[in-house]
């Protein structure tokens, strides 16, 4: 995967982070505030002595003012977990571009702006099921195992994110950020699935990659339509306005997602596989708040 960043995009990566919307507890000190109160560099709060406290710790210029001793508590710097679920179904091979080669290069990107960082990154592979999932890797030794693990994975199957995000659960390893890379064009649809990840304490970004030829499609006449997982066939004439009925009912998709993620507190982003890479991750992604710059 090494192959889809030059030199210069990654040092443009370099200045790059995840935004979490609230602060998580990890496991390993890391680079990320936590809401576990320690002894790190960054002031917190006070509280009052017992015995047993550190005296380091005490605040003596609040006990000259006061005569009561007081311990400074700090913000500790921990991890974060980052969870990359890659839909690996066999309609994100289709389009030109693949909506595939853009769901990879963005999973890519995450793993190393986690990695990079210092926090755990697993990828999951789901289409009907969890195919395949790699446990929480961290440091930036683990980033080509990583990309590997991405590159190699197959598009196969038909897509059930209900059913593969659920398939999770045992996999799980505590609170974090799960980040879901799908055309969510999932029949049996993918909110209980959702709801499920947020259960597990799960922070989610939602990104939708679509085909030019799905949003905006330009047919004209007779076609034969064939469902890219299933083989099924559909006899359709192409016209003006069931062009025009087309697009109102995949704006009417999009906003159901767009209003269900906002009621529930997650991030959601469309994209175009034909989006350039570079300009989704440097500046879409920031823009909303996915990521953000320093």
């Amino acid at each position: 995967m090494n192959t889809i960043f030059d030199k210069g995009f990654l040092e443009r990566l370099e200045h790059l982070s995840l935004l979490s919307k609230r602060l998580r507890a990890g496991h390993n000190s890391g680079n990320r505030r936590s809401p576990v109160k320690g002894h790190s560099v960054e002031f917190a709060d006070f509280r009052s002595y017992t015995a047993g406290d550190d005296f380091r710790y005490i605040d003596w210029n609040t006990y000259a003012r006061s005569d009561k001793l007081f311990v400074k508590l700090f913000m500790e710097e921990q991890d974060l977990l980052v969870n990359i679920f890659l839909d690996s179904s066999l309609s994100m091979d289709w389009g030109k571009p693949s909506k595939g080669l853009l769901a990879k290069q963005l999973a890519a990107a995450f793993a190393y702006l986690g990695l990079a960082a210092y926090e755990r990154v697993a990828i999951a592979a789901c289409s009907d099921s969890l195919l395949d999932f790699l446990p929480p890797q961290r440091g930036r030794a683990n980033l080509e195992k990583t990309w590997h693990f991405i590159d190699q994975i197959p598009f196969q199957g038909h897509t059930d994110l209900n059913k593969a995000l659920r398939a999770f659960g045992p996999y799980a390893r505590g609170p974090g950020i799960s980040i879901i890379v799908s055309d969510l064009l999932a029949p049996a649809g993918f909110k209980e699935g959702l709801k499920y990840l947020q259960y597990l304490q799960q922070e989610i970004i939602l990104l939708q990659i679509l085909a030019p030829a799905e949003i905006d499609p330009d047919l004209h006449g007779d076609w034969r339509l064939i469902d890219s997982e299933t083989g099924e066939a559909r006899e359709i004439t192409a016209s003006a306005q069931s062009l025009k009925a087309y697009q109102a009912k995949l704006q009417q998709f999009t906003g159901e997602i767009r209003d269900y993620c906002h009621k529930r507190g997650m991030r959601f982003l469309q994209f175009s596989s034909a989006d350039a890479f570079e300009d989704v991750i440097l500046y879409n992604l920031p823009r909303a708040g996915i990521l953000k710059s320093f």
